[in-house]
């Protein structure tokens, strides 16, 4: 089991949430402030996180090293800044290498520069201590964003370089690129909007640089001066095979940015979309939540032989483990006889006080003296139950969906009535809903809905996505009490074609019928949308990519 780390637990490196930014990076930071700056002189610079000095040695070789004043970079780990020390000695730059926490740094100086460049710390709160956690939070609330410090150290970080620029200071900042949809960068997004101009944001496929653990961005502006409005325009360059580049007017109330990665195009066809009728929010129709925690899925979920050798089967719950053992877009009874006649865990175990106690049971009782043998019961979802192994089931939902999903997820009407763990969701039809199961099932796997997937969910490592259940409330559905007539073709088509694709085109097929104002060129569009965001989230390839002609 992976338990949550403490700071004796983790490294250097990792509780200073570092890695080495590559010159190509750095120097296109060092590009887009330099064209913002416009040829202004006596700069100072701040550079939070210095570790060795990349950003130092861009400074020296970019045509800003002439027009510095002065340069301010700090560094928490003494190794890395008596690095980036020597760095800048070696480059004939002024300035000094401070040693310190740059929170400590923060609270103990109050300089005004005209350039903010880095790469901010990525370390999750749980890391750092409560009184950088306090002045964290503190941060954000004197720039009017209270609570937006509340995850990752990355987002104070930023906000306090761009609340130490003067009026019209430039910044440029490596982010992951979690900025783009993180649910605590949200407050921070809405806030540059209103306090920044001249946003820009350069986007790199993921796993374009192999020191790079997570997928970044850069993302510079300039802070508002006084009496200045500030600009709701972004540009964006996405540096994938060459150089594309497009401008948004970004929504404040936008929860994500990821539509905005689609071009105008695209992004003009799903808001036009998004406004036809015949549409409906899944949460409309039906309540997908979190099903059975166990606290131990390897323990209580079993399969037949387990079952048999341990004499359990009067404790046992139908289970479908993943959604990849349903082939259709149906779960039926037969397909879970299969399921038990293989090695899958195709069983939940509950020890409810309605049962039989297995304490009772020599060889059920052995089981469980197992579990404890293997400290189960020192596990928290364990330990805060009494007994330790009685599970609270959550009972079968009407349709399943899978938490996470590496293509797109998949909604299944629960026929065999099995129950799942927190890996599935369980959906419930509202009884306000004219829509059956079969309808939403059916109509599920269009572009149109899978763009919102896209668009409302958030990718992890290797291109998973999760949806959680307030995003998945928020997906787009035909509304259409017809779409359960072509149930079992679809199912067919899911059991049977081996290209996922193959799905989502025959339920497009139908998207005309159930959405009448969805033309040929609106779709178009949208597949064209899903299919690139998808794309970007999936692919996790090396190498160089982007043209250096930027």
């Amino acid at each position: 089991m992976e338990t949550m780390r403490t700071r004796n637990l983790v490294s250097d490196e990792k509780l200073r949430g570092g890695f080495y930014s590559p010159d190509i990076l750095v120097d296109l930071c060092l590009k887009r402030s330099s064209d913002l700056l416009q040829g202004r002189h006596n700069l100072r610079v701040l550079e939070p996180a210095a570790g060795d000095g990349a950003f130092i040695r861009g400074l020296r070789r970019s045509p800003l090293a002439d027009r510095i004043a002065h340069i301010e970079a700090v560094e928490i780990l003494d190794q890395e800044a008596h690095k980036a020390s020597q760095t800048l000695e070696a480059a004939r730059l002024p300035g000094i290498v401070q040693t310190s926490n740059v929170l400590d740094w923060d609270r103990r100086h109050a300089s005004q520069f005209d350039l903010a460049l880095g790469n901010p710390p990525y370390v999750r709160f749980q890391f750092i201590s409560a009184e950088d956690k306090q002045h964290a939070l503190s941060i954000g609330a004197q720039l009017g964003i209270p609570g937006a410090a509340v995850s990752n150290l990355w987002i104070p970080v930023f906000l306090l370089a761009i609340q130490r620029l003067a009026p019209g200071g430039v910044f440029s900042m490596i982010l992951p690129a979690e900025f783009l949809t993180g649910v605590s960068a949200g407050r921070v997004r809405a806030w540059l909007l209103e306090a920044t101009t001249d946003l820009s944001i350069d986007l790199f496929k993921p796993g374009s640089f192999p020191a790079v653990l997570q997928e970044v961005l850069i993302l510079t502006g300039r802070k508002a001066a006084g009496g200045a409005s500030a600009s709701k325009t972004v540009r964006f360059f996405d540096h994938n095979g060459g150089t594309h580049q497009w401008r948004h007017e970004v929504s404040p109330a936008a929860k994500t940015w990821t539509p905005y990665l689609l071009n105008p195009e695209q992004e003009s066809a799903l808001s036009a979309s998004m406004r036809l009728e015949g549409l409906t929010h899944l949460g409309n129709e039906a309540r997908f939540t979190v099903s059975t925690v166990t606290g131990a899925n390897d323990f209580f979920c079993v399969d037949s032989a387990t079952v048999k050798k341990n004499d359990l089967k009067q404790w046992t719950l139908p289970l479908l483990p993943r959604t990849r053992f349903a082939r259709g877009l149906t779960y039926t009874a037969a397909e879970h006889e299969q399921l038990s006649d293989s090695d899958a865990s195709a069983w939940m175990l509950s020890f409810d006080a309605a049962r039989p106690s297995p304490t009772s049971n020599s060889r059920a009782h052995g089981y469980l003296s197992r579990g404890e043998q293997a400290e189960l019961h020192e596990r928290f979802k364990c330990r805060v139950r009494t007994p330790w192994f009685r599970v609270p089931v959550v009972q079968p939902g009407q349709l399943l969906m899978s938490k996470r999903s590496n293509l797109f997820p998949r909604v299944i009407v629960n026929r065999a009535g099995v129950v799942t763990t927190d890996t599935i969701y369980r959906g419930q039809m509202l009884s306000s809903s004219s829509l059956t199961p079969d309808d939403v099932a059916a109509a599920f796997h269009n572009s149109l809905t899978l763009l919102s997937v896209e668009t409302n969910g958030r990718s992890f490592g290797g291109g998973v996505l999760e949806l959680v259940p307030s995003e998945v409330s928020s997906l787009v559905l035909p509304a259409s009490a017809d779409a359960r007539a072509q149930l079992g073709l679809l199912d067919h088509v899911a059991r049977t074609d081996p290209s996922p694709e193959a799905l989502i085109e025959a339920t497009d097929q139908f998207l005309p019928q159930w959405i009448p104002g969805l033309n040929p060129d609106l779709l178009r569009l949208i597949k064209e949308a899903r299919q690139e965001l998808q794309q970007r989230r999936i692919i996790r390839s090396h190498g160089k990519f982007y043209s250096d002609s930027l």
